[in-house]
């Protein structure tokens, strides 16, 4: 069959519905709601005349045909991207898209060089790109890159996928703190600290994982709260409801005004590493990409951080 826009539409929403492992795993991904991608589903099958997966009460599964279009889909995303990428380097100039995706509050670090790569890369001569950058989650930053929809991501990453490439940036600084009225503000000593902790209701970031709670101390079932961005978990510790990390730089505004305490930062602190990650393989030849690339690791070299000692 002859393949028109709308059907390789459809074949992203079967690409991200297969990835997520179903269709309601999908909806955030694809900002849909479950009856429009079910119905979107049976759109592609009616053109295709196959029958791609079973969902329902059971639950999701490839059919035996739905495994071979959905490999044979990726396959044409590569083509078309690995003939994207050879045109673009036929013209001489840096062009087509820098696709971005970064964690939130970045801004605010002092350590982050974001700021200075992104004027370095702008006053290239022969830069006539399109910069697309889009905020998300660690987890959603490296779903972007495997389905091409980043070409690079910067975040916290616990655990690294094999199909992508990571190089260390620089180390956040996160403080436990929590708002004045909480009873964790009048504990002084480390030992205080600990025992107060035990009954303290906590928050934590959900792609944190056991990380996000070690620190903590305490029983862990009273962390009762998990958040996905920094902005939600510092709106329920100025409420004076809960305790938690939060990047030094993030909060130092709201202790200097006296809405939050850092609890002997001295004692109570970990560290993160921030890194960026970017697909393996031919596609990181992309020009414009590789020149972006180029200049976040020059700029990491001037300031003496980490990722300046591979390229």
């Amino acid at each position: 069959m002859q393949l028109s826009d709308i059907e390789l539409r459809l074949l992203d929403v079967f690409i991200a519905v297969v990835e997520s492992q179903g269709i309601a795993n999908a909806q955030t991904l694809l900002n849909r709601d479950a009856s429009t991608i079910s119905r979107q589903l049976r759109q592609l099958e009616e053109r295709l005349e196959l029958r791609l997966c079973e969902r329902g009460r059971s639950g999701f599964q490839l059919t035996p045909d739905g495994e071979k279009v959905f490999r044979s889909t990726l396959e044409l995303k590569q083509a078309v991207h690995a003939f994207e990428d050879r045109t673009e380097s036929l013209k001489g100039h840096l062009s087509g898209e820098v696709r971005l995706a970064i964690i939130d509050n970045l801004i605010t670090d002092p350590n982050c060089p974001l700021r200075a790569v992104l004027a370095r890369y702008g006053a290239r001569s022969d830069n006539k790109t399109h910069l697309h950058m889009e905020i998300m989650s660690p987890p959603r930053i490296e779903h972007a890159l495997l389905d091409h929809q980043a070409d690079l991501g910067i975040g916290i990453f616990l655990t690294h996928l094999p199909e992508l490439h990571y190089e260390p940036m620089y180390e956040e600084t996160d403080w436990l703190v929590c708002a004045p009225s909480n009873p964790l503000a009048e504990a002084e000593t480390p030992e205080q600290i600990r025992s107060k902790l035990q009954s303290c209701a906590k928050v934590a970031r959900n792609f944190l994982g056991a990380k996000g709670t070690r620190h903590l101390g305490g029983d862990p079932s009273n962390v009762t709260a998990w958040v996905a961005n920094l902005e939600a978990e510092a709106l329920l510790i100025l409420a004076g409801t809960h305790v938690g990390f939060l990047p030094n730089h993030y909060v130092r505004n709201w202790i200097e005004s006296g809405q939050m305490v850092a609890v002997r930062p001295d004692h109570f602190h970990r560290k993160s590493v921030i890194e960026v990650a970017f697909r393996r393989g031919r596609e990181t030849q992309k020009p414009a990409v590789n020149a972006f690339r180029e200049d976040l690791f020059a700029t990491l070299e001037l300031c003496g951080k980490p990722a300046s000692r591979v390229r």
